[in-house]
């Protein structure tokens, strides 16, 4: 699919541009599927794509210029973000991890990788998340756990092997 050359190829075959490499091989890697994932990682690589490209970064266009001292270079830089503020600490260890990912899906191995992004960093997250994830409801999420630890005997229903959170959710116990 989007391996357009030789795995020797500039990019590690997946084109000329480093920007378009990263999320084609992200794409192959997981064959089409985890959207959510691809696109995480994907956005992900195109801000170390752009640190590439800069004055601050080594220039590079091609992924086999890749190295770990590139990798740690970057972290230098994350970590240059969180200190003035322009980023938090998890989202430097994201960046690192999907560069990490990246790379993995670009080369086929393992070997040009940062080992642990916050040992990288030098930073550790400090903070305890105090709202739910967005999406989530705590009360509806609350009531849903009450539900099903409620016995569902009471709705009158009679099975050999007695009532299983399934039938519950076919027979709209659940609101």
């Amino acid at each position: 699919m989007a391996l357009v050359g030789r795995r020797d190829g500039r990019n590690f075959g997946y084109g000329r541009q480093l920007s378009y490499a990263g999320p084609q091989a992200l794409r192959d890697l997981f064959g089409g599927g985890h959207y959510g994932t691809v696109t995480a990682h994907s956005d992900r690589w195109q801000a170390f794509v752009r640190w590439c490209r800069s004055d601050e970064g080594p220039g590079f266009n091609d992924a086999r210029q890749i190295d770990r001292q590139t990798l740690l270079d970057y972290a230098s830089h994350l970590r240059e973000q969180v200190e003035r503020g322009k980023l938090t600490i998890a989202t430097a260890q994201n960046r690192l991890s999907s560069v990490n990912r990246t790379m993995a899906a670009l080369r086929g191995d393992q070997y040009v990788k940062t080992p642990s992004p916050s040992k990288a960093l030098g930073m550790q997250r400090t903070s305890v998340r105090i709202r739910a994830p967005q999406g989530q409801d705590r009360e509806q999420v609350s009531n849903r756990h009450r539900t099903l630890r409620t016995p569902i005997a009471a709705c009158g229903c009679h099975h050999s092997a007695g009532p299983s959170y399934g039938h519950a959710l076919t027979r709209g116990h659940f609101g």
